[in-house]
């Protein structure tokens, strides 16, 4: 009360000019005062008058707050009086406040020119205008800055300035109001980002605001301001590409031919590399290196590598062991500038791209240096290198242990045989100076001279022209020669006789020469590079198979035998037996490889046919059938099998 006492005794009540100066948003200023024509009372109104000889207030007082808890509290402690309340006002503090609500520059309620001082929306847009007579370009994008100052409403239009445009650009529209084409003027509600505004007839498109603007609108709640994109006229395009090519680096060519000009012209040369020679003369890098030949006769060779901290060149030196047997040309690489990426000149003055060479900090020790297409390895350097590293680059070049590698010792292979004689007599030179014819064994050449095994056979190879043409292999036991004899047929359009050379042949299967355990019935055997399927044997074949089963274990019975032993005692062979079950060969070959997996051939099958004929085989119905029954009782009872006398048989295919 006291302090809204002091303030009316000072400045009296507020006058109708103030409260309508206020509504109208005009400073409170001398000549800025709007007065009320409509007042028609001018008097002074009174706010101090004495009552009971005392001065008092004449205004109403306002409404009493009552704070029912201040209440408790006074009801409850009564000695609030005595200390509690806080300090009144002295004078020098009330003078204080009096010319501090004096000297305010911020009335309360501020008005438009005070609140949005110094608050300007941004926008950048853009205008078409036409282009004659060009024929580069028919029309122009022009760029402006459109501002809209919050304090007074008004707008301005600038067009930043473009270096050698030759347009006036500058200040588009001064600074005032701008009306509409209704006669309002511009506000914030009419400049949106995508929208067209329309100044003097002229259309303005808005692409982009400021942050400050896009804030303003946000928190006035006017919407987005979204960014557009800004077209680029033919003008502007030409302008960058004209940029971009003077950023460009001139070709090396130009470089050339300008060099060459000024030369000629009297100029002199340019020494590029002056200042890095006179401070790095006579200062070399030396790494030491190896480079492991790996041809048939290479070995490791070492090598020096120096490299020369005045131009950035590099030379490489032999460093041949003693008693080498190397040439002595000790520089394996020319002092000159060694490229990373070399590039091949197929012509004289071919254009190659600028060469990027080794630098000091490419060479390392433990790093691979490419020259020639050779590999070295850098394993060490020398003291000075290893200083020059630690104050260039604060890097340690360590030396490394050579690695060893096993000696191995390469096994020369022999050279193809020529065709002419037999391979071993071709050997022969090869193993020594002078030719020995090679050893044979007579033994096993007279006890064998007249022994041979027979085999007929048929093309493999899937062709139904072939299909029908037979051959009679030949295996000769006094030397392991291979003969091929085709059988003559009517009308078969192929001459019969002799079809391949008698001679040693190799096993491609294997590598080795072919032996006559290679050769039995069922098998596919490649002679001359042609397969041939043996699908029968003559007689003295077999019996001499037989005989000497050891040779041969496809012969040998009693082990034929012990293989198949476990199918004869599975549950469902015996239930065949029982019934008395016959089979051909080639179902007993199915039930034997479906039981047990075993791939039983058909010269085994014919073993058990010989051996096995009296006791198993019936060939009572016109075909050779196998009782189950006999068989399972002649290979279960576990005696030897005696070696029989039968017939020759053939498989059928």
């Amino acid at each position: 009360w006291l302090k809204r006492f002091y303030c009316r005794a000072v400045w009296g009540p507020q006058p109708a000019n103030m409260a309508m100066a206020q509504k109208s948003n005009m400073p409170f200023l001398p000549g800025c005062v709007a007065h009320d024509i409509t007042k028609t009372r001018h008097h002074k109104t009174q706010t101090l008058v004495y009552k009971l000889d005392s001065a008092a207030d004449n205004m109403k007082p306002e409404p009493v707050q009552i704070d029912r808890s201040l209440l408790h509290t006074m009801a409850t402690k009564p000695a609030f009086r005595l200390g509690e309340r806080p300090a009144g006002l002295t004078h020098d503090e009330r003078e204080m406040a009096r010319e501090a609500a004096r000297n305010t520059y911020r009335p309360h309620v501020q008005p438009s020119w005070l609140k949005h001082d110094r608050q300007v929306l941004h926008f950048m847009g853009y205008f078409q205008e036409p282009v004659h007579e060009n024929p580069n370009e028919n029309a122009r994008i022009r760029y402006v800055d459109i501002y809209y100052y919050l304090e007074d409403g008004t707008m301005q239009v600038n067009e930043p300035k473009v270096e050698n445009s030759g347009i006036p650009q500058g200040a588009f529209v001064k600074r005032h109001r701008i009306p509409k084409a209704d006669g309002e003027f511009y506000g914030p509600n009419d400049l949106r980002v995508g929208s067209e505004v329309t100044i003097y007839s002229r259309t303005f498109r808005l692409h982009d605001c400021d942050d400050f603007t896009r804030w303003f609108f946000q928190e006035a709640g006017l919407g987005e301001q979204a960014q557009e994109e800004a077209p680029v006229d033919n003008f502007v395009k030409v302008e960058q590409f004209k940029k971009e090519l003077l950023a460009m680096p001139v070709p090396k060519e130009v470089m050339d031919t300008k060099e060459y000009t000024e030369l000629k012209l009297g100029g002199q040369r340019k020494n590029a590399k002056l200042e890095q020679y006179l401070e790095n003369d006579r200062r070399v890098l030396r790494f030491f290196a190896y480079w492991d030949d790996e041809t048939r006769y290479g070995t490791r060779l070492f090598f020096t590598v120096h490299f020369f901290l005045s131009d950035d060149t590099v030379e490489i030196l032999d460093r041949h062991t003693r008693n080498a047997g190397r040439d002595p040309y000790p520089v394996f690489y020319r002092r000159s500038a060694l490229a990373k990426t070399p590039q091949r000149t197929h012509v004289p003055g071919m254009i190659v791209p600028d060469m990027v060479i080794y630098k000091p900090e490419d060479l390392k020790v433990g790093d691979t240096l490419v020259v020639y297409g050779r590999k070295f390895f850098i394993y060490d350097c020398d003291d000075f290198t290893r200083k020059f590293y630690r104050e260039y680059s604060g890097v340690e070049q360590p030396a490394l242990n050579l690695p060893t590698h096993e000696q191995t010792h390469i096994q020369l292979t022999y050279p193809p045989h020529t065709g002419f004689g037999s391979e071993e007599d071709s050997l022969a030179s090869c193993l020594a100076l002078r030719p020995k014819p090679p050893r044979q064994d007579l033994v096993k050449l007279m006890s064998n001279s007249d022994r041979i095994l027979r085999f007929e056979a048929r093309m493999d190879n899937h062709l139904p022209e072939d299909a029908s043409r037979t051959f009679i292999i030949g295996c000769f036991l006094a030397d392991d020669s291979v003969g091929v004899w085709e059988v003559k047929q009517r009308n078969s359009g192929q001459v019969e006789g002799k079809w391949a050379e008698r001679s040693r042949k190799i096993n491609p299967a294997t590598g080795t020469w072919y032996t006559p355990q290679d050769f039995f019935v069922g098998t596919t055997c490649t002679l001359n590079s042609m397969p041939f399927y043996l699908r029968r044997a003559d007689e003295y074949t077999l019996k001499y198979m037989e005989t000497r089963s050891f040779e041969f274990p496809l012969s040998d019975i009693n082990l034929i035998a012990k293989r198949i032993r476990p199918w004869v005692e599975t549950e469902m062979m015996q239930q065949l037996a029982a019934r008395g079950t016959k089979v051909t060969p080639q179902e007993m070959q199915q039930g034997i490889a479906e039981a047990l997996n075993l791939d039983v051939t058909d010269q085994e099958v014919i073993t058990i046919l010989r051996n096995l004929y009296d006791q198993c085989v019936d060939e009572s119905e016109g075909e050779v059938l196998i009782d189950l029954g006999r068989l399972q009782q002649v290979l279960q009872s576990g005696d030897k099998i005696a070696t029989g006398e039968g017939v020759g048989f053939a498989m059928t295919e």
